[in-house]
């Protein structure tokens, strides 16, 4: 983040919106210089890392990642859901992003309560509640309805809906640097479930230890955030209602800067929530053929072809954007413009890369889509922080999250089997785009 923001001289030479308005257009290029000036000053003023909240954040979202992946697969098998049931299964696992971008607006009563630092806590206990479900219900009394995934589904999406913006926010005081660490936290919590316990599953874990990982690190998540967020609330004023409602009104002063970064998080997030439905609904056997979709052989287990290359290659994409983010000029409408719009196609064209149905493709095209995520996840972080002042920081991050959430639900709902159909476009092979209808599939020879 640009520490600058919230100084009296930042503040006198960059307009409120972000960008150059009629009146300060019109002043010379030396004030532009001056601006610019304050920013690079500001970056070199950082101050240390606060690299612990890189865990906060990843534990929270191991819990987010019990609701996608390897643990969604093994709930599906669990519940024994075939392909009769997918689209039921997968709409009320899009439960989980509408409820998520319904707090992003229904966390203001807890506002009359709560601070925001006492709304993290309650999404890290509520994601505490939202993990138990599964292992009471369906693991240990082995229930198989579906009102058991809208229930952890739900709670799930309450917590991420009340923590994500509001963290981020929150910890925005901390530094560029602190929240380059924090923002890892979020594939590396994927990759947690994905790829560490994935290949632990192969190797004999039982399926629910995907729960009792994550039930075990949340308290720590919790320790750590109270230990090291800043006392001062993100919005800069007393929060509540008060805070809020200021910001709505005046939201001239940050809106229309922001309007084309909600836009492209609504890409970012259908595309990061469809990759997962995605790739279960057309690698949908046991086996994975290791060059092209109508091979029977040479195979590799599907577990081990996610766990060791297409979660790899997810993760490896998702970081690393991230993190070289924050070294990404967003000095000007066209430096904004710009990275937005390479963030955009990167994850469009790798998403596109799935149509090919060719496993070793669409490792490359997990890297791709993800990195343009994870790329276009950090630039939005570094805007906000820099070009939105601290006031209206609050809600600038929770109206983000939300369009994200109703990309998320889009990419998540019955609508990513419609996808997945088309994607194999009426191509049945024996280990790729698998049917168990009655017309016979294609095999290779």
């Amino acid at each position: 983040t640009f520490r600058d923001s919230s100084s009296p001289n930042f503040q006198q030479m960059a307009p409120s919106n972000g960008y150059c308005n009629a009146q300060h257009c019109e002043d010379s290029k030396s004030q532009q210089g001056l601006r610019a000036l304050l920013m690079d000053e500001a970056e070199k003023a950082e101050p240390p890392a606060v690299r612990a909240l890189l865990l906060a954040n990843m534990f929270m979202f191991q819990g987010y990642a019990v609701m996608l992946g390897n643990p969604m697969r093994v709930l599906k098998v669990e519940l024994g859901i075939g392909d009769e049931g997918a689209s039921a299964f997968q709409d009320a696992v899009a439960s989980f992003g509408a409820v998520k971008s319904l707090m992003r607006v229904m966390q203001v009563a807890l506002l009359g309560v709560l601070q925001p630092k006492g709304i993290v806590c309650f999404a890290y206990v509520t994601m505490c509640l939202a993990v138990v479900v599964p292992l009471v219900f369906v693991f240990g009394l082995g229930i198989k309805d579906l009102w058991v995934v809208y229930l952890e589904y739900i709670l799930s999406g309450v917590a991420i809906g009340c923590f994500e913006g509001t963290f981020l926010s929150l910890i925005a005081p901390l530094g560029r640097n602190t929240k380059a660490y924090a923002l890892m936290g979020a594939p590396l919590g994927f990759a947690v479930h994905n790829i560490f316990l994935g290949t632990l599953e192969q190797w004999g874990m039982p399926p629910c230890g995907y729960y009792v990982v994550t039930l075990c690190c949340l308290p720590f998540a919790l320790r750590i955030f109270c230990a090291h967020c800043p006392a001062q609330p993100a919005c800069g004023a007393p929060p509540g209602y008060k805070a809020l409602t200021a910001s709505m009104v005046r939201f001239k002063e940050w809106l229309p800067a922001v309007l084309p970064w909600l836009t492209a998080k609504f890409l970012g997030n259908f595309v990061m929530e469809d990759a997962f439905p995605l790739l279960f609904n057309t690698f949908n056997t046991g086996s994975v053929p290791v060059w092209m979709p109508e091979d029977i052989a040479p195979t590799v287990p599907f577990k081990y072809y996610t766990a060791w290359y297409w979660f790899v290659l997810m993760m490896v994409g998702d970081t690393i954007s991230r993190h070289y983010s924050r070294n990404v000029p967003l000095k000007t409408r066209s430096d904004c413009v710009l990275a937005m719009t390479l963030a955009m196609c990167l994850c469009v064209g790798g998403e596109a890369l799935d149509l090919l149905l060719i496993p070793i493709v669409s490792g490359l095209a997990v890297f791709i889509s993800y990195f343009g995520n994870g790329f276009l996840y950090g630039l939005s972080a570094k805007f906000l922080d820099s070009h939105v002042s601290e006031e209206h920081r609050y809600v600038a991050y929770n109206l983000w999250c939300l369009l994200g959430d109703i990309g998320g639900f889009v990419g998540q709902c019955s609508v990513s089997v419609a996808i997945a159909h088309a994607a194999c476009g009426g191509r049945h092979y024996k280990f790729v785009c698998h049917s168990d209808v009655a017309t016979p599939p294609i095999v290779g020879t």
